[in-house]
């Protein structure tokens, strides 16, 4: 995957713009990195979600840790084969996207580079 498409936002989710307002979602290497082996996403299907409000949780061997959305969206689509396998997130995390979304409203993001001086 090319990772110049992805964009970050401060709450340490990747967004992948796809056609007219849907995206792909997913965790940072710097989120999957400080959470540990992921053993569990939990998401809210469903429903609308407003912009700062979790959209799902992600449970590690460590902690728990709320999926905060980046806009206002419904979840349109989950990845079910990486929920079946969720070591992907661990090894290839901007490669392993957790749902596609319907973005109801803008949302901030950042690139990659801004995303690593951020988090740096």
């Amino acid at each position: 995957m090319n990772n110049d498409k992805l964009l970050l936002t401060k709450d340490h989710i990747w967004i992948k713009p796809l056609e007219g307002n849907h995206i792909q979602v997913g965790v940072s290497d710097y989120a999957q990195d400080l959470l540990g082996d992921i053993v569990f996403i939990e998401l809210k299907e469903n429903e609308q979600i407003s912009s700062g409000d979790p959209f799902g949780v992600i449970e590690s061997v460590k902690t728990a840790s709320d999926l905060v959305s980046p806009c206002d969206l419904k979840i349109t689509r989950i990845n079910s084969e990486l929920l079946d396998n969720l070591t992907d997130v661990n090894d290839r995390p901007y490669e392993s996207w957790i749902c596609e979304v319907e973005a109801l409203s803008s949302y901030e993001t950042m690139s990659i580079d801004e995303y690593e001086k951020l988090v740096g």
